[in-house]
């Protein structure tokens, strides 16, 4: 079922036709609008639940008389088709009703009737087992950096059952209470597809190595890797409040969430499909943000995948620069050279996904961002001393890469977790 409201520019008077895809999730919780006018250039944000589109003083009711419509397809949960955004009707072409699920699937060659179905179940799967709770884990962090048991523990009781919530005892417990709520995160937010393959294929055989060593070789390779700072830090820092945030957050970047569920990696060559929750900057700075904390902790992850591969965790495979030949050594480049390094492990590089990409993050850090509203076309100037070397992208892919990004960091400090656990 489709929806249609109307909306004007307050800056400009531009008027927009809104058409709401009516999915599952649409009218449970509250989801985010974003898009840049293209009249004017400013950004307008809206909300959408239960009680229709806020704030309603910019709504619109529209007559024959109007000029030109730009019409815009929304779902909270699909990408938009090019059919279906930005596109100049008059009165009667904006009348026309057409569902997104099923432009999607007709249109979009890449994305199969089959196909829309399976991210269906992976949607329904994360309605009931993460939508609900996504504010958990930012609630709780205060608490848990505070070592505060016996207050995370009410809030716990608060946020659920308060009947069958048993109070925690100590640090450990609670600890081991934030850890499991992260891991079914996890697990909601990764497709099967996913799970299946790149978790299987690479992280996996990491959870199984660490189990298998002795508590002296999880020493050993803790203290390792804590010589460039402690892995227990980072994840306290660093990863834990990040992921906490944009989980909270994460209905801006849900229509790109379809890519992990198809095994699909390449977004620009792949219907080149738009995203209308979440802004070029948010994407750009959430992109940014996920960037330097994944490449503080990508130590743990190497070092992990050298001791498997090699037995060692200071022998690299493949390494692209010879002056690193420590875990240590690795830990202190740049985020652009521990890529070199990594660039002839094809296994790692296959994970890593093109989730590092410095010519983004470059670009984002450097405010060298070039965006097009209408095509939602990204270009980078990466090269803060050369304005013509620019790296093309869209919107979505670095959405893609956001949402490839989150899993990362998780599995990444569930492992760390893991050693600091087992180390004791």
């Amino acid at each position: 079922m489709v929806q249609r409201t109307y909306v004007k520019c307050p800056s400009c008077g531009k008027i927009y036709q809104l058409k709401f895809q009516l999915d599952q999730n649409i009218q449970i919780y509250e989801w985010p609008i974003s898009f840049e006018c293209v009249g004017c250039g400013d950004n307008l944000a809206y909300r959408y639940g239960k009680q229709g589109l806020f704030p309603k003083e910019f709504m619109h009711m529209p007559s024959p008389q109007d000029p030109p419509i730009t019409t815009i397809g929304y779902s909270s949960s699909l990408p938009i088709i090019d059919d279906l955004y930005m596109k100049d009707l008059d009165f009667a072409q904006s009348m026309v009703l057409s569902s997104l699920f099923l432009s999607l699937s007709f249109k979009s060659p890449f994305f199969s009737l089959e196909e829309v179905h399976r991210y269906d179940e992976f949607l329904t799967k994360m309605q009931y087992g993460l939508l609900p709770y996504k504010g958990v884990l930012n609630v709780l962090l205060p608490m848990l950096k505070k070592g505060n048991v016996k207050a995370f523990s009410n809030k716990m009781a608060t946020l659920f059952d308060e009947k069958k919530y048993k109070p925690l005892d100590n640090t450990l417990e609670m600890y081991d209470s934030y850890f499991e709520l992260l891991k079914g995160v996890y697990l909601n937010i990764a497709p099967q597809r996913y799970l299946y393959d790149c978790h299987a294929r690479f992280i996996k055989p990491l959870e199984d190595l660490i189990n298998k060593l002795t508590v002296d070789e999880v020493r050993d390779l803790k203290a390792k890797l804590d010589a460039s700072g402690l892995i227990s830090k980072w994840y306290k820092d660093e990863a834990l409040p990040f992921v906490a945030k944009t989980i909270d957050n994460i209905q801006k970047i849900l229509p790109a969430t379809i890519y992990a569920s198809a095994g699909i990696k390449d977004v620009a060559g792949n219907g080149d499909l738009k995203i209308v929750t979440i802004s070029c900057d948010d994407a750009m700075g959430m992109y940014k943000e996920g960037y330097e904390v994944f490449a503080h902790g990508l130590k743990i992850l190497v070092g992990l995948n050298n001791l498997r591969e090699n037995s060692n965790i200071d022998v690299f495979t493949n390494s692209g620069l010879s002056d690193v030949n420590t875990i240590t050594k690795f830990a202190e480049k740049a985020a652009g050279k521990m890529i070199e390094v990594l660039e002839g492990n094809g296994a790692f590089v296959d994970y890593l996904d093109g989730s590092m990409n410095n010519k983004i993050r470059n670009a984002a850090i450097h405010s060298g961002v070039d965006y097009n509203p209408i095509t939602q076309h990204i270009g980078c100037h990466y090269d803060a001393t050369d304005d013509s070397k620019v790296y093309k992208t869209t919107l979505m892919s670095v959405c893609r890469l956001c949402h490839v990004l989150i899993l990362h960091l998780i599995e990444t400090t569930l492992l760390a977790r893991q050693i600091v656990g087992r180390a004791k």
